[in-house]
């Protein structure tokens, strides 16, 4: 039998991740949401945003699990704070896993997309959980990705000037 308060729990966790899915997928109406991206677009971008929706799993997983081992916390359920501790640490693993991605396969400006899509992610998650690191760290991914594509730039112009 389903207690109120696994119920409660189930009912949180899903709406928390939700919001946040929701909030990572429309960058809260950003121009450059992933929402506002012509198909075409996203047709020959899909390789970068596979990998960014792959973090933006591991991000929702590590807040599903900050959920519930806080719940875990509250009501004193050893289960729960396993639980919880279990899903931040595949979370690591995952985020982990598309760093090694990111460093074998993406250059130039795939690179950069990626990073300032991973910034505004990260960014996002930070305005949601109310971390100030996290928000910070996002905005310099995005700084960086700035600075990624004017040397893209500056590369392009000097292929134009040789070819």
């Amino acid at each position: 039998m389903i207690s109120f308060q696994q119920l409660r729990r189930f009912f949180l966790n899903l709406s928390l991740t939700t919001i946040l899915v929701t909030a990572i997928a429309f960058s809260f109406s950003s121009e450059e949401s992933w929402a506002t991206v012509p198909l075409t677009k996203l047709i020959h971008q899909q390789p970068v945003q596979i990998a960014n929706m792959n973090r933006a799993k591991a991000m929702t997983k590590d807040l599903e699990g900050k959920t519930q081992e806080t719940m875990g916390n509250i009501t004193g359920n050893p289960k729960d704070q396993m639980m919880g501790k279990a899903k931040q640490v595949e979370s690591k693993v995952r985020n982990s896993a598309e760093d090694l991605k990111d460093n074998m396969k993406l250059t130039g400006r795939t690179k950069a997309v990626s990073k300032n899509i991973e910034g505004k992610a990260q960014e996002a998650k930070g305005k949601m959980t109310g971390d100030r690191a996290d928000q910070a760290a996002g905005k310099a991914k995005q700084a960086e990705s700035q600075g990624r594509n004017m040397v893209e730039d500056v590369k392009d112009k000097v292929r134009d000037i040789f070819n």
